[in-house]
């Protein structure tokens, strides 16, 4: 599986419209500017980016890529069944993953952790909660969702049973704009 982003070092984001996805990249983020954006702007204008990037690299018409959002599970490329995909929306920005080998899990969320940040770290983020400064919480929840999103499982409270699940899942912080924190998961052989 081709990604970019190497141990420790954040995954790198495509920031629409300046950049597109390289054509051999199988797995990859891209980025959109929601600021002026309602937030179901925000959806139809992510959901068409994907469209686009994915009909490139397809070789598609855009027309021919359609994606579907079942309610309770993972949203998907239709008739592409091994292609994931994923969404994130925060007031502001927009994020997309696209696996094409697989399902994919991704979250993003503004950098400054919520006044509450040590109660909800103790309820979803478990034994590392305890030991967690603020600075961190935001990236811990973003791999937290990022990564519920990739075993196509709803937001829970932490138990041992989330360490069990499907496949080995690798995890990257995303190279986002100042203000933001995001995570990208997805399963590795």
């Amino acid at each position: 599986m081709a990604t970019r982003g190497e141990a420790g070092e954040p995954f790198p984001v495509c920031q629409l419209p300046a950049c597109k996805p390289a054509p051999d990249q199988r797995v990859f983020v891209l980025a959109l500017d929601t600021s002026t954006s309602s937030r179901p702007e925000a959806r139809a204008a992510a959901r068409l980016a994907a469209r686009q990037a994915l009909a490139t690299l397809l070789g598609q018409p855009l027309d021919a890529v359609q994606l579907h959002a079942p309610p309770g599970q993972p949203p998907q490329v239709l008739g592409r069944p091994e292609i994931g995909i994923s969404f994130s929306h925060e007031a502001g920005i927009s994020v997309v993953a696209v696996n094409l080998d697989g399902p994919v899990g991704v979250d993003v969320l503004g950098a400054e952790p919520p006044p509450d940040w040590a109660a909800v770290a103790r309820d979803y983020l478990g034994l590392q909660a305890a030991i967690m400064e603020p600075a961190a919480f935001a990236p811990a929840w973003a791999a937290h969702e990022a990564g519920l999103k990739l075993r196509g499982l709803a937001l829970t409270e932490w138990s041992p049973a989330l360490l069990l699940g499907p496949g080995q899942a690798r995890s990257w912080a995303l190279d986002l704009p100042p203000g933001w924190a995001g995570s990208l998961a997805v399963f590795v052989a």
